[in-house]
């Protein structure tokens, strides 16, 4: 059961590299890459590095909680992005 939450904590913590990388890349115009617009390099190197981190973090610790506690906190991270990019973007039109 130890793996399964190892695993999910990296897939969550995947997940909002990739937001994080696409929010700043694209100031949140799209999520999803579309040929012509690509990641802008520095986000892309930021986020592979965070990323590296956070894993190798939870590997290190090797407890169930840390890992948990890392990849919930990564998602509410993501989504406060999302919220304050909805926010910045409503008071700007």
């Amino acid at each position: 059961m130890q793996t399964f939450w190892f695993l999910l904590s990296t897939i969550q913590v995947a997940f909002a590299a990739y937001v994080f990388a696409a929010l700043v890349s694209w100031r949140g115009e799209r999520l999803l890459p579309a040929p012509g617009k690509p990641f802008s390099p520095l986000p892309s190197i930021v986020a592979v590095i965070l990323f590296a981190l956070a894993v190798s973090a939870i590997v290190r610790v090797g407890d169930v909680e840390f890992s948990r506690y890392v990849g919930t906190g990564t998602m509410m991270l993501v989504a406060l992005a999302v919220i304050v990019l909805l926010i910045w973007r409503g008071r700007s039109r």
